[in-house]
């Protein structure tokens, strides 16, 4: 586990920031990132990270709070962690908050650690930070550990600088304040007798809120502002700065813009960060590594393509290109098998979902579609198996209800049908689809007064469910009324008349309808022409 300190004498100078743009970068890498904010007094990554604020119970506060004035070491640092997705493709962060600073609580606590007794005094105080650190790494096993720390000098940040770190950033603005006090810590970190660990961390000098500009006058001018901070303020200590520039738009919205190339279609800032991480990362990152990510990101582009296209063939081949470098990515052939099954090629999204499942066999949507994909090939049996398996998983999903009333209704199995569609209403009476099928199932088994009470209740909570508009015209050519059968079935049609082809073959009803020149009229006006 490497640990990374970002640390600023004065706040406001995009400190927390940066290390946001790091972590998800590292994220999006693969790697496995916990994030604790040091930064008691004005605690903030809670708010640039996407996190609700009702699940924060507790935070690094509390667990500091528990030893230092309890004596009580808690088990577990796992339990004061939230894990939080920033990346679609990489696995969940963990990030300890500072703790919940809308509850009075926090600031009791916080208030009443007295950190000089804890580090200085306690004979256990810098050994419960080591256990903190040795705790993150065996709970939450992370490949980095990046730490927001508190401003200024203090106790706390003595420790986030010198006992945790492997790695420091330090962050300043422009002005005497800032780099004054980067400059006594900077000397501090260098001196051998202020390193409780006898090492010297890797310390990264970074320069920020610099007004960025393409004039060859302003690039110089900001050469000389570097080379003067590096001989006034760095030396001998610091051979290299980093700069992040301003951008107006971060004084607006505080968000992620750490580019992925360095190229004229990203702001200095984005570039900037890019930097940085590949500063930060140089030694971390294997070059099989590098080139997955940059095969995710060419993946991630060709997606963008094929959702852009309207040409199924087209969406596919893009697909096609970027499976091939991205071979593990479920959601792809996911995708693919979705594509496959709009344009009725059974076969081929099948293969798709089985390779889908093979990679993640509890992946929702890969099973959902591999069961639509089953009853359209009338393999109800395996179909049967598999929506079970689904409900196993998320026992009350509606989707995979309906999908086994679909199973039964084909099989002729009517009374089970029946049973599924009145749980489907029972979990949720304001499903239009539940009261649909069962006024379905109704017509069949010719129970037609429950079957209208059904179907008008369907209506009621969606008037343009299709099931339940043909089910109705079904329920009146069953009973006779034949004027109100062909005003309903018209209706379908207008609306879609795919549905209704496919309808006219399953249900039995029709048959009676297929030499009725009035039937035939109406189907050939809207172009449809029966086999």
């Amino acid at each position: 586990m490497k640990t990374i300190t970002f640390y600023s004498y004065k706040g406001g100078v995009g400190r927390s920031l940066a290390l946001v743009n790091i972590a998800t970068r590292l994220v999006e890498f693969g790697k496995k990132v916990c994030v604790i904010d040091f930064d008691l007094e004005a605690p903030g990554l809670h708010l640039k990270f996407p996190v609700s604020k009702n699940n924060i119970n507790k935070g690094i506060v509390d667990y500091v709070y528990e030893f230092s004035n309890k004596g009580i070491l808690s088990n577990k640092i796992k339990d004061y962690s939230i894990d939080i997705n920033v990346s679609k493709n990489g696995k969940p962060l963990s990030l300890i908050t500072a703790g919940d600073t809308n509850s009075p609580s926090y600031w009791k606590k916080l208030s009443a650690i007295n950190w000089y007794d804890l580090i200085y005094e306690n004979p256990n105080g810098l050994a419960f930070f080591l256990k903190l650190k040795e705790a993150v790494e065996t709970e939450i096993k992370p490949d980095f550990l990046l730490i927001d720390s508190r401003t200024g000098i203090s106790e706390m940040s003595g420790i986030t600088l010198s006992l945790l770190a492997d790695k420091i950033v330090i962050i300043a603005a422009n002005n005497k304040e800032n780099l004054g006090g980067a400059n006594r810590i900077i000397k501090s970190l260098n001196d051998p007798s202020n390193n409780i660990l006898g090492k010297v961390p890797n310390i990264n000098f970074v320069l920020s809120r610099i007004p960025f500009t393409d004039k060859p006058e302003d690039r110089a001018k900001e050469m000389l502002l570097i080379n003067r901070i590096k001989r006034e303020y760095l030396h001998p200590h610091i051979t290299d700065i980093n700069v992040i520039h301003s951008d107006r738009e971060l004084e607006e919205v505080e968000k992620v813009k750490i580019a992925y190339e360095k190229d004229e279609s990203n702001t200095q800032i984005s570039i900037d960060y890019l930097k940085l991480f590949e500063r930060l990362t140089q030694e971390d990152l294997s070059e099989n590594e590098i080139r997955r990510f940059k095969n995710i990101r060419e993946s991630e582009r060709l997606i963008a393509l094929a959702n852009n296209s309207e040409n199924f063939h087209n969406k596919i081949d893009y697909i096609n290109k970027a499976i091939a470098l991205n071979k593990s990515n479920v959601d792809l052939y996911v995708y693919r098998a979705g594509i496959f099954y709009e344009l009725e090629e059974y076969d081929e999204s099948i293969a798709d979902t089985r390779i889908a499942l093979k990679i993640n066999e509890n992946h929702l949507p890969a099973l959902n579609l591999y069961i639509s994909n089953l009853i359209n090939k009338e393999e109800f049996k395996e179909a049967e198996i598999k929506a079970n398996d689904y409900l196993k998983l998320k026992p009350k999903d509606l989707n995979a209800l309906v999908k086994k009333v679909i199973i039964f209704t084909k099989t002729k199995r009517y009374s089970e049908a029946e049973f599924i569609s009145s749980q489907i209403i029972d979990i949720d009476p304001e499903f239009s689809t539940g009261y649909s099928c069962r006024a379905n199932i109704r017509r069949v088994l010719k129970n037609f007064d429950a079957a209208f009470a059904d179907v008008y209740r369907a209506l009621e909570l969606n008037s343009e469910n299709l099931q339940a508009i043909a089910t109705l015209a079904e329920l009146y050519a069953e009973t006779g009324n034949f004027n109100e059968f062909y005003i309903h079935l018209e209706n379908v049609i207008k609306m879609n008349s795919d549905y209704i082809r496919r309808v006219i073959k399953e249900e039995e009803i029709y048959s009676n309808f297929l030499e009725d020149p009035r039937f035939l009229n109406l189907l050939s006006k809207y172009g449809i022409y029966l086999d």
